[in-house]
């Protein structure tokens, strides 16, 4: 199954409690349980699962475990190379950076993406006005923290994006950051029913905590 053509996939990851046991603590390092008073002296490892989902297909194409200390944005970023040239990622709000962008147009790799209100100035502006159906094609600038760093991977310095805005159920407005430029090949109105495809990870990782009963080691 596809979408206008397009291999749908997801980047999302999940904190997966391990065995506790002396290698694996070496290996992914010991959360420390915590509640109202404080610490409790119980401690276990903590690993982090990311898998690259097919969201229409519902099929994991490639799954990592690192430790919970490694960011799910550079392990998503890694996971890229499975995706083909032109297919598409959606992905939610804590991904939605210029150098995951940036890696996936260098990639071929369409995005979707949601944005934060504090993200990038076009977003702020889509969230100011609290307007939905709207359609924005900016350019985005590397922040100058991270010219070097990219100019270092060959990546690019400029990205030509689009931003649209939706209204949620609930009366909220959502922001996306797209890498699908064309509105006639595109309708702002197809990305909120588009968007709400990437649910189909979330509960993929409910199946393999709970239906298959992950932690249960």
């Amino acid at each position: 199954r596809r979408w206008h053509g397009h291999r749908l996939f997801g980047h999302d990851s999940s904190l997966v409690r391990l065995p506790n046991t002396e290698e694996l603590a070496q290996e992914f390092g010991l959360i420390e349980v915590t509640n109202q008073q404080g610490a409790t002296g119980t401690s276990y490892p903590q690993g982090r699962i990311s898998v690259l989902y097919d969201l229409l297909n519902q099929i994991g194409v490639d799954a990592r475990l690192e430790s919970s200390r490694v960011g799910e944005v550079l392990v998503a970023i890694e996971q890229a190379a499975h995706v083909p040239v032109g297919d598409l990622v959606i992905n939610d709000r804590g991904f939605t950076g210029f150098r995951y962008l940036a890696e996936h147009v260098h990639r071929g790799v369409h995005v979707v993406g949601r944005c934060s209100s504090g993200s990038f100035l076009a977003a702020q502006e889509l969230f100011r006005l609290n307007r939905a159906g709207r359609s924005v094609i900016t350019r985005l600038h590397a922040p100058k923290e991270q010219r070097a760093e990219l100019q270092r991977l060959g990546l690019p310095l400029v990205l030509t994006v689009r931003f649209v805005s939706l209204r949620l159920p609930d009366d909220k407005l959502e922001v996306l950051v797209t890498t699908l430029l064309e509105e006639r090949e595109y309708p702002t109105e197809e990305f909120s029913d588009l968007y709400h495809r990437r649910w189909g990870h979330e509960t993929f990782y409910n199946r393999l905590k709970s239906r298959l009963d992950l932690e249960n080691f």
